[in-house]
This record gives C-alpha cells, structure tokens and sequence, in this order.
C-alpha cells in the first residue's frame, strides 16, 4: 500500500502543479519554517529533508504537523535546499517542491531551473491525471530565455490566470532520465514549450522567450482548441488556410522547416508568407551546413527572401547574413561592398532612430523576442555589417555604443535572463570588466545555483585567466543540476591548459566511471573526454 501511494504522490508530482505557492517559508536566526495556507496542507507522510551547502547530511524536519514543519539550521550556513510535499486539503493532489533558499536573504532561488525529478516518463505518464490540458516546458538552469520565461513571464498574474487552467510542468533537458521524453517530442531547442490535451497529445507548441501579455493570448486562444488537434490536421489536409497556419507553426516551432514550408504554403495571409520565407531561408541553410557544395542554394534563398519580404528587420538580417556567406565563400566583390553599405546602414540607422520604430520592426518580423534589447541587436548587427565590410573603427564605434547602452540599463540581479543577455552583447562588443562584474554579482545572488560559476569559468578560460577558472568550475561542480559530465569536460580542459596533465586525466577517468555518463544523452560528451586523453597520453 505504500508503494502505491507514494507512486501516486510521484505521478501527481510530475504532472500537476496546483499547489505552487501554498507553503510560505519564513527563516529567522535557529531554524526554517514552512507554514501551509488556507484550504492546503503539508503532507507529514510523505518524505521532508534539508541540506545545507554542499554537504551530504541530510536532516528531517524538527516539527512535523499538517500545518508546520520546521528545520533547524546548521552553524554558518549560507545555502539551504529543502523538499517537501503539499496536497489540498480535499486530497485530490499532492505535489513535491523542492526549494533553494538563501539563508543571509531569505529568498528563494526562483531564477536557478530545478532539477527534474521525474524518472522513467512513458506515454502513459502524459495522460493527465485530473483530465486537466498540460503546459510541458523543456527547459534548462542555463539557458538565458528560459530564465527569462521564469522571471519575466510564467509569474506574471496574465499568465498564472492561465497556467491556473492547466497542469504546469518544468522539465530539465539536461536530465538524463527525460532524454527519451524530448526525443518522443522532437526537442531541438528550449525553452519549448507544449500544450497538451487530456491524453497527452501535443495541441501546440511555443519556442524561445514570450513576453507575458503575448503568451497569455495566445495560451488563452489555443487552450480555446485544445482538444481539435486531429480534426486541425484533417481540414489542414484538406487545404482549409486557418488549419495550415496552425500546423505550420507548430512545425515552424519543432525547428522543422521542411514541414512548415510545406503548410505555409496552404495558408495566404502576409504575416504567414514571411514565415514561409524564413522557413526557407532556414532550410537552405541546414542543408549548406550539411553539404557545402549546396552553398549557392543558400545565397539564392537569401537573395529571394531579401527582395520578397514585408518585414524590414528581416530583410535586414538576411542581407547581412548574405554578404558574410558570399565574403566567406571569397566571392563579394568590392562594388557590391560600397553598393550595400549606404542601403544596410541608413536602413539600421533609420530604426535606431526611433525606440517605436525598433519595436514595431521586432513585432513585424520572424526574428524571435528581444524584449528591452532591441537597440542592441540592431547595433550588434551594424557592429557585424562593419566587420563584413572590413571597417574596423566604425566597428569599434558601434561596439562602444553598444557597452555605453548597456552600462546605462538598470540591470537587476532579480531578472538573471536579462543580465545573462546583457553580458552577450558585452562580449560581442569585447568588453571584459563589466561582464566579470555582472558574473561576480550573479554569483552573489545565486550561490547555489552551477550556472553562474560555469559561465565565468568558461569566459575566462578564453582570456586565459585559467587559475580563477578552474576555481569557478570547482564551486560549479558542487551544483551540477544534471550538467556534470560537460562540467568534467570543461575542468579536463582548463586543467590541460594549465598543464596539470596528471590531474586532467584524474578527472576524465573519474568522468567516465560514473553510471550517469553512460546514457546515450552523453555520447559526445564522452568522445571528447577520451579524445582528450589520447592527446595528453600521446
């Protein structure tokens, strides 16, 4: 009977999130407190632990009741990870929470991904439990739109409006156990998100960041259809222009070009032909990067999608994108050069111009959400169109504009995503102090998250600053979060650079002892690992 029940305490954990938020934590100076809220309780049944910093002792709660569970903090500790479960009180649900709390601030870690917890997912596990649709988020700590949509979006009260709709769920793609998951949905990017009916089929899908006010319309209007997704393929099928639009996006979404162009070409309206563009565009360069005698190919879409597009920014990026092809390929010639430049450049200077101009450019185009970042793609674009045209202070120009722009933006600790996509930009312009700035106040604020300190590590690997980097990568490793093999991978590397052969090979054969590294979701990862110990053994 046990086992019974905690399977189902497991199955509702994984596909239900109801209870999010019913449990307030408070912390003072001797202990952790965790308080139930009206109409939920703690589950006291049900496993409670904490841990602190990186140490292995795990304790159990002090006070164990429906309403209160309580857990006394250890001397000096900076970090605590609590987990816990939470039904309501008409014990239709019961979910696990687990929590990262720091212990200086009392806040919660709500920017660093959770691990995930769900182990062995079949096709059966997809089927709702309360014949709820499901939101399934592929996800991971480390990739900046995904924190975005933690920040930014998923706590907005537009979107909690709708997500209270549904069964909310987080899954991380660096897991191991949810590999066969994201190969079963097709998952080539993230954050991806998916709307699922009762039985677990996939009724749409989302990719990369969404503003709030934008995803909770479109997760209104396609909960409105979630459960039409087969009679969406038959009138698809059938050449009906509504449906065709809707399979072409979700194509458009799995990164499936192929398939998009294919019902783009069903629909009529302006804004669905610039996707078909880009799907093309798009499918012409997977195949050049396949097979480099395709290269011409991939100059003739670019050339058709710069003159037919409606959308300016796009005709924009394809241009550039157009000429750094043909200056790789060694075939741009230097009349072409002085013919782009004055159209590219008052073009970019045209929507720097104006902050509306840049937006309704953005909104307009197939480019993907650079909420509060427009400026700084545009002159990261100009930067880049510089860099084609071999003009080096314009270039440098347009970079230090970039780094004054970002240095002005009241960047908050808060919204990681942002600052994350703040320090790209940075890098792009070579800047090197402010983004070991904004790590270091990062790391302050997440502590115990792996994220922050491999990220650092890796940007000064690359300005051989390897002492402090390997540092980094130690205190990354004590949080891997389901990253530990790319961890070893990077630590192996810094450590050769630093000619610590010994201990690089320490580190690759401890790697590759551990059970983890054998899942197929690590083939690469162990290739280079042992690519790396045939160079240092030669």
């Amino acid at each position: 009977m046990k086992i019974f029940i905690l399977t189902m305490l497991l199955s509702l954990a994984a596909w239900s999130r109801l209870t999010d938020d019913k449990a307030e934590i408070k912390i003072d100076k001797e202990q952790i407190s965790l308080t139930a809220k009206k109409g939920f309780h703690l589950n006291k049944e049900a496993p409670a632990s904490a841990t602190f910093d990186n140490l292995e002792a795990v304790f159990k709660p002090t006070i164990k009741t429906e309403k209160l569970f309580t857990f006394k903090k250890t001397e000096k500790a900076k970090i605590a990870n609590v987990s816990f479960y939470v039904c309501d009180d008409k014990n239709t649900v019961c979910e696990q929470h687990k929590k990262t709390l720091n212990l200086s601030t009392g806040e919660s870690n709500a920017a660093a991904e959770s691990k995930s917890y769900y182990q062995n997912i079949n096709d059966l596990s997809l089927v709702s439990v309360n014949k709820t649709p499901t939101l399934l988020v592929f996800s991971a700590p480390w990739c900046p739109a995904c924190i975005r949509m933690q920040t930014e979006s998923y706590n907005q009260p537009v979107v909690k409006a709708q997500i209270q709709k549904l069964n909310f769920v987080k899954l991380n793609s660096d897991v191991a156990d949810n590999y066969e998951l994201s190969e079963k949905f097709k998952i080539k990017a993230i954050p991806t998100m998916i709307l699922l009916d009762k039985n677990g089929k996939e009724s749409y899908r989302w990719l990369d960041f969404q503003s709030p006010n934008d995803f909770a319309k479109s997760l209104s209007d396609q909960l409105k259809k979630v459960d039409q997704a087969e009679a969406t393929l038959s009138k698809a099928e059938l050449g009906d222009p509504v449906a065709a639009s809707t399979m072409a996006f979700k194509a458009y979404n799995t990164l499936d070009f192929a398939e998009a162009f294919k019902w783009f070409s069903l629909t009529k309206s302006p804004h669905d032909q610039k996707f078909k563009l880009a799907a093309e565009v798009s499918l012409a360069q997977e195949k050049t990067e396949q097979n480099e005698k395709l290269n011409g190919d991939y100059i003739q879409s670019l050339e058709k999608a710069i003159v037919l597009t409606k959308s300016k920014l796009d005709s924009i990026r394809w241009a550039i994108d157009y000429y750094e092809k043909k200056k790789e390929m060694k075939i741009l010639a230097e009349e072409a050069k002085v013919g782009s430049e004055r159209t590219i450049l008052n073009q970019l200077n045209f929507l720097l111009s104006d902050t509306k101009l840049a937006k309704k450019a953005f909104d307009e185009s197939t480019y993907g959400n650079y909420a509060g970042f427009e400026k700084e793609e545009l002159l990261w674009l100009k930067s880049r169109f510089y860099g084609v045209l071999d003009k080096k202070s314009e270039k440098a120009k347009v970079d230090q504009e970039t780094i004054a722009l970002i240095n002005k933006k009241k960047l908050s600790m808060a919204k990681p995503g942002e600052v994350l996509l703040a320090i790209s930009y940075l890098k792009e312009a070579g800047e090197i102090k402010n983004v070991e700035n904004l790590y270091e106040q990062l790391i302050n604020k997440y502590p115990s998250s792996y994220v922050y300190f491999e990220k650092y590590a890796r940007f000064l690997q690359k300005n051989k600053n390897l002492d402090k980097a390997l540092t980094l990568t130690n205190e990354a490793l004590k949080y891997p979060e389901g990253n530990e093999p790319q961890l070893s991978l990077l630590k192996t590397q810094i450590l050769k650079d630093l000619n610590k052969k010994d201990e690089a090979l320490a580190v690759i054969d401890e790697a590759l002892k551990a059970d983890y590294i054998k899942h197929k979701r690590f083939e690469n990862t162990v290739k280079r690992l042992n690519d790396l110990k045939d160079q240092m053994n030669k």
